[in-house]
């Protein structure tokens, strides 16, 4: 046996996969290199990785074994690198990453309760929804037309549409039974639950008009969203701010205080404070909801961009009592002209929702969410957020380290773990109405922390974002704002 024979079979020896497991289907459409990634990609989600079982053999020894061409190993190699399962180390080879995807954005599991479901309180207004469907079928209003030529308005020739390649594209994306919230979110679901909604406000709205009559209370942080406040009032309920500590919301209640129906949160970034819930806080907060009969809306408020620690889990993840709508957008990922999010309700109020939605808009636009499955995937979605954890952090850390520099004699800067905003809190807080005006004349314009409080009654600080510009507009905008105020 030659030495260059030896050395790979040494490797091969070593490697973290049994790759003689892998089965290349060569008269497959999906390209070879597609479904080696795939492969691989499943056996590294389920593998517990040592320092010394980490590494992969050689993309020429992987091709040799497999009988296919190097630049196949190597493509499939590239995705894994760029969706972060895979890291090259110079003159050693390729390596698992440290930290998987699914190890950055996934969650512990509670099992401290049982999964129990009581019947669901529905609001007035869903049942004075008018309901002629049969059982749970969606209303597709006009287009559910039945069959026989009864020549009804606006129904398409829907027998021309290619039926056998949609159903076919549609089972490969429910056959991923909601992967990314699974995977990357700790999220406990199936199709069935996931409601597809026209961004986070449209879920807020037909989750308030789900379960509160005009009058009830909902809770929400203070200071916090300002368009929670817009929703929850605009759907009737009465509005509760709560204030908040380290930790997150405060669910104290005086005992003559009306019980809420639903209790809207940003656990794993506090908008605009930026504090992460705590596990104790969020089981508390099951616990409450449990006793008392009351829905939490979890807003999943940029959890994808935590810079440090490990991942907290979602709320819906360790809830074993269906008490929690899990709502999460496409906006700040992606781009905020693309109006998609998702709302996860549980079973018993996936048909309200839907005939809520059904009653607004119907749906949203197919062709986005169409492009958007695909995008997810094929991988694209999970290398994108990678990529863009990677520009955020460095921004942020580039923002801090020039905004101390100066503007340190006039802040203390307030970093949080997770999002895309600092909270710079003023040293003198006499100087609030001169920096006030300053920033509205260079235009240089962060929020004033006051302007997301409705009782909170905090000290004076500005809210600074960094995420949508670069290292040299950061510089310039803060060198601008540090002149003016000198």
């Amino acid at each position: 046996m030659s030495d260059e024979k030896s050395r790979l079979k040494k490797r091969r020896r070593r490697s973290i996969i049994a790759f003689e497991m892998i089965r290349l289907d060569r008269t497959a459409a999906e390209p070879l290199h597609q479904q080696l990634y795939r492969q691989i990609r499943d056996e590294l989600k389920l593998g517990s990785f040592s320092d010394g079982s980490s590494r992969l053999p050689s993309s020429r020894a992987l091709a040799t074994d497999l009988g296919i061409a190097r630049n196949t190993v190597n493509l499939a190699f590239s995705k894994l690198h760029a969706e972060g399962y895979l890291q090259s180390k110079v003159k050693s080879g390729t390596f698992v990453a440290d930290s998987l995807p699914e190890t950055f954005l996934s969650a512990r599991r509670s099992e401290a309760h049982p999964q129990t479901e009581r019947p669901v309180r529905i609001s007035d207004r869903v049942r004075a929804i008018p309901d002629e469907r049969v059982g749970k079928e969606f209303d597709l209003g006009a287009t559910g037309a039945g069959a026989g030529v009864s020549l009804v308005a606006s129904i398409p020739a829907v027998d021309e549409f290619p039926m056998a390649v949609w159903e076919r594209l549609r089972a490969q994306v429910l056959a991923k039974k909601g992967a990314h919230l699974c995977d990357f979110r700790g999220a406990r679901c199936h199709p069935d639950q996931i409601i597809i909604v026209a961004g986070m406000q449209q879920a807020m709205l037909m989750s308030a008009m789900a379960l509160l009559n005009p009058g009830e209370p909902a809770w929400i942080e203070d200071p916090g969203y300002q368009q929670a406040r817009r929703v929850f009032t605009f759907a009737g309920a009465k509005v509760v701010p709560k204030p908040l500590d380290h930790e997150g919301i405060v669910i104290a209640r005086s005992p003559k205080e009306p019980l809420p129906r639903i209790i809207y949160i940003t656990p794993s970034h506090q908008f605009p404070l930026g504090m992460t819930m705590s596990f104790e806080r969020r089981t508390a907060l099951l616990d409450f909801a449990r006793a008392h009969d009351v829905f939490i809306f979890e807003d999943d408020y940029d959890a994808e961009f935590r810079f440090t620690g490990p991942p907290l889990p979602s709320l819906q993840g360790i809830d074993n009592s269906s008490r929690v709508i899990y709502a999460g957008t496409m906006s700040k990922i992606l781009y905020p002209s693309l109006r998609l999010g998702y709302i996860v309700a549980s079973e018993q109020l996936v048909d309200s929702m839907a005939k809520i939605r059904s009653t607004m808009d119907q749906h949203s636009p197919a062709i986005d969410q169409a492009t958007l499955a695909r995008f997810m995937t094929e991988g694209f979605f999970l290398s994108h957020i990678k990529r863009m954890r990677k520009i955020y952090s460095e921004r942020r850390d580039f923002f801090i380290e020039q905004f101390n520099n100066l503007l340190g004699d006039r802040f203390i800067l307030q970093v949080p773990e997770a999002g895309l905003n600092v909270v710079a809190w003023l040293k003198r807080e006499e100087e609030f109405p001169m920096i006030r005006r300053v920033t509205l004349e260079i235009g240089v314009r962060p929020s004033t922390l006051s302007f997301f409080c409705i009782q909170a009654k905090l000290k004076p600080a500005f809210v600074f974002g960094f995420a949508a510009w670069t290292r040299a507009q950061i510089r310039e905008s803060l060198l601008k704002l540090a002149s003016s105020l000198k």
